[in-house]
């Protein structure tokens, strides 16, 4: 049990890590950003009051100006997303591999456990039925010894001999064989 609850508690501790490492990665891609943005908007915000303050600014060059700003702030937008998506899936895909690893290791360790419990109660089944084997034969056997016992006893005591007294017979007449065909 106790070999369940580490496994648990480093599965727990590599999620953690896996967490602060992602946060991380986001927390400093997100900053990047903020000041990527903050500094393209200030300069957007120069270019806007040159525009108004100085009336040689052409509409068209301003909107020129601003079009190409809009273009980086969607591609900075584009490659922080990227950025965030690319690590959160390497991370996740090296945390699903070690989640997988570990419960291989996990279900290996069970089924050697329940191996040795099978072969302990295999040992404990042979061990008994050999006591049981042993007292059933001597049993059997002096059940036997005691039915031969009973048995003379009883031939002995109610078996009284009996004798033929024969007298020998004299022939005083001749039999004589029997014809079965007069009849």
């Amino acid at each position: 049990m106790s070999e369940i609850l580490t496994l648990a508690e480093k599965f727990k501790t590599q999620s953690q890590q896996q967490a602060k490492t992602i946060e991380q990665e986001v927390e400093t891609a997100t900053t990047q950003l903020n000041s990527f943005m903050t500094a393209k908007l200030k300069e957007s915000e120069t270019i806007i009051k040159q525009g108004m303050t100085s009336l040689d600014t052409s509409n068209e060059q301003l909107l020129k100006t601003l079009a190409k700003h809009q273009t980086d702030i969607s591609t900075a937008l584009e490659t922080y997303l990227s950025n965030v998506q690319a690590h959160t899936t390497e991370h996740l895909e090296k945390f699903a591999e070690e989640i997988e690893t570990t419960l291989e290791t996990y279900t290996e360790h069970i089924a050697e456990l329940i191996e040795q419990r099978e072969d302990r109660i295999e040992l404990v089944i042979k061990s008994e039925m050999k006591k049981w084997l042993i007292v059933t034969g001597l049993v059997a056997f002096i059940i036997l010894l005691l039915g031969i016992a009973i048995g003379s006893w009883m031939i002995s005591t109610f078996s009284t001999p009996t004798y033929i007294n024969q007298q020998p017979q004299t022939q005083t007449q001749t039999q004589q064989p029997i014809d079965y065909s007069q009849r």
